[in-house]
């Protein structure tokens, strides 16, 4: 898949070239709340990480760059998990970058380019992130269910095409 651009955001596979930004991202307080801790510690560790995100093939891991300083700022996903039917949209922004409505844009382009070949796309988050619900709900998500994933109460959405 080629990279996308929208008006403010470069979205490209990452790379590890990436490294020191996922060590942070990985790290930052709404990436440990609401996606959990990967115990990532070390470049050595976020080198791994990447390394494991580009050799499984249920997981496409993409980060968003703003176009006028070619920073990366966050990153989008696309997972197949067991417990779910479909593939679910994710997406992590550095705190310094939220609110901006960078995670809206980076993933309305990737969806549009994922729902090309996709007739369901699901979204999981924790019922306590506020956000992130009101940007699937922005983005046309509909809620399908409440479960319960490691201790957390969940809510799962989808799009349907």
């Amino acid at each position: 898949m080629e990279a996308i651009q929208t008006k403010r955001l470069h979205i490209s596979p990452i790379g590890m070239e990436d490294a020191d930004f996922v060590l942070e991202l990985l790290n930052s307080p709404g990436f440990l709340k609401f996606i959990g801790d990967r115990n990532v510690r070390t470049i050595a560790q976020a080198q791994s990480y990447i390394e494991n995100m580009l050799s499984n093939p249920d997981v496409t891991y993409w980060v968003v760059r703003r176009l006028e300083d070619k920073n990366p700022i966050g990153v989008v996903t696309w997972v197949s998990r067991d417990f779910l039917p479909a593939p679910d949209l994710g997406y992590a922004l550095l705190p310094e970058f939220e609110g901006n409505g960078y995670a809206f844009e980076a993933s309305e382009a990737w969806l549009a380019h994922q729902q090309k070949s996709n007739k369901i796309v699901l979204a999981i988050c924790q019922a306590d992130n506020a956000a992130s619900i009101k940007l699937l709900l922005k983005l046309n998500f509909k809620l399908d269910q409440l479960f319960e994933k490691e201790g957390h109460e969940m809510h799962q959405y989808s799009i349907h095409q």
